[in-house]
């Protein structure tokens, strides 16, 4: 799924939103609701990284079994433009919104979608639908109003898994696999199962250089690693993966809070300071003069440095779960004469909290599944959304989007013949623990906060660059915070 937002929208002061989404679902009920047909569902889905087969399905499906209901599906790169254009409308003829972006988060505060509270208590597959939702999710698609109650405006997409990609081929041609197992006598997968040995295997390759198979020049040698051009926020999945390892879910869930200042000043907060060892393992590959990547990617595009992984350049890749459907719209048959895709385990490191070492980041806190408060349809979107969370839902999920949706499933009942998706249910499952970057006891609801401080003051892209090194960049975050605080807080009130 290529580049996502990541910046936050301001919210109104909670006070007067109560207000505002009154005035503002008052004034949609007045025009009728959406101006779409009676007898069409319309959606707007974000058409990305999971492709628009799995969704046509489940629409047919859908209307096999609701008599004389249409299902139109308005899919579409820019769902978020079309959505903020359809909800300024006096006539949105939208019912459903399958999207990705945090204007979820202002449109629940301003009336905008319909409140799903009681939908959860509906049932799917014999369990209410909160049930149905990953535990990772589970209180991250609440919104908290002014008097402490919380309700539900938008669900969870997906339960995406990240990480390191791996050309599968390239390991086994090359007796890497077989290299680390003889190397490492804990070694059973063939792949990196440590930050250690990731560094050695880099090493190996750098010392024993392989051909680029068909490259043009033939003087290209394969690196370690190639990344997603200025899409640096793919980094996020494995080093959030190392974050978590190091200090623990519990302790991340409790810096979410953003409840000072000091939380990002690794100097005084031992979570941040373990984020930024985290970051220095990614450092130690992607830094000046490691010889370890493809060099020139930071003006790229990730489809182009996608491309040039499964051409052979390099041995593996930092990216999420949407690179299987991108890889195989590289080829009309499907399949590649010198690449298979591969998803290790995020390595282990030495520093890894005891208990924490099997730790997972979730991809997908900025998805949502939301009902537009103008519908006139909204049972209806409420049964699309059951189909969709189904166990048939899930199925044909995995099967045709090559992803997770977030919602628990029996994965062993289901009929997967994908070997790479076999691997990745397996993969996932092997997890101990899972969490997102939303919790829902953040003090700043109202700005563009995150873990970085702001999407903009990621440091993964300034240190490619050569712009600033590792001290700096936190140094930077901290600074900014502090000069920020205080505006953050006023809006907050």
């Amino acid at each position: 799924m290529q580049k996502r937002s990541k910046k936050m929208k301001r919210y109104t002061k909670l006070a007067s939103t109560l207000l505002a989404s009154m005035f503002v679902v008052a004034g949609l009920s007045s025009c009728g609701g959406g101006s779409g047909s009676k007898d069409t569902l319309e959606i707007v889905y974000y058409s990305a990284g999971f492709n628009e087969t799995w969704i046509n399905t489940l629409a047919n499906k859908f209307e096999q079994t609701h008599e004389g209901i249409k299902v139109h599906i308005a899919a579409s790169y820019s769902s978020e433009q079309i959505i903020s254009q359809h909800l300024a409308s006096r006539n949105n003829p939208d019912d459903l919104y399958i999207s990705t972006g945090n204007s979820w988060k202002s449109n629940a505060a301003t009336g905008k979608f319909a409140d799903l509270t009681d939908f959860l208590n509906d049932e799917v597959d014999g369990v209410t639908v909160k049930d149905k939702v990953n535990d990772e999710y589970a209180d991250s698609f609440y919104f908290t109003k002014s008097d402490g109650s919380k309700a539900t405006y938008r669900l969870p997409f997906t339960s995406g898994i990240g990480g390191i990609f791996y050309n599968k081929k390239m390991f086994e041609e090359n007796g890497w696999d077989t290299w680390l197992k003889n190397t490492y006598s804990t070694n059973t997968t063939g792949v990196p199962e440590t930050y250690d040995q990731l560094i050695a295997l880099c090493d190996k390759i750098i010392e024993k250089p392989v051909a680029v198979p068909g490259d043009p020049d033939g003087t290209a040698a394969v690196k370690p690693f190639i990344y997603a051009g200025t899409d640096t926020d793919y980094f996020d999945y494995t080093v959030f993966d190392w974050w978590g390892q190091i200090a623990g879910k519990e302790a991340i869930k409790d810096f979410l809070k953003y409840d000072s200042p000091d939380n990002f000043n690794v100097t005084k907060n031992e979570t941040y300071n373990a984020l930024k060892t985290a970051t220095s393992k990614w450092n130690n590959i992607f830094g000046s003069n490691t010889g370890y990547y493809v060099e020139g990617q930071n003006t790229t595009t990730a489809a182009n440095a996608q491309k040039s992984f499964v051409n052979g350049y390099a041995a593996m890749m930092f990216n999420g779960d949407w690179l299987y459907n991108e890889t195989l719209n590289y080829t009309q048959t499907g399949t590649f004469e010198n690449f298979e895709l591969g998803l290790m385990k995020t390595p282990v490191l030495s520093e890894a909290k005891a208990g924490s070492e099997s730790t997972s980041y979730v991809i997908g806190e900025d998805q949502y599944i939301a009902i537009p408060a103008s519908s006139s349809k909204k049972e209806l979107a409420q049964e699309f959304i059951k189909l969709m969370i189904s166990q048939e839902g899930n199925e044909i999920f995995i099967n045709q989007a090559h992803g997770f949706l977030a919602y628990k499933a029996d994965y062993s009942a289901m009929n997967v013949e994908d070997t790479y998706m076999q691997r990745a249910i397996a993969l996932r499952s092997s997890y101990d623990t899972k969490f997102t970057n939303f919790s829902n006891d953040r003090k700043f609801l109202t700005n563009s906060v995150d873990i970085w401080s702001s999407a903009a003051n990621r440091p993964f892209l300034s240190i490619l660059n050569g712009q600033k090194k590792l001290d700096q960049a936190f140094t930077d975050i901290s600074t900014y915070v502090a000069a920020n605080w205080t505006t953050w807080t006023n809006n907050s009130k």
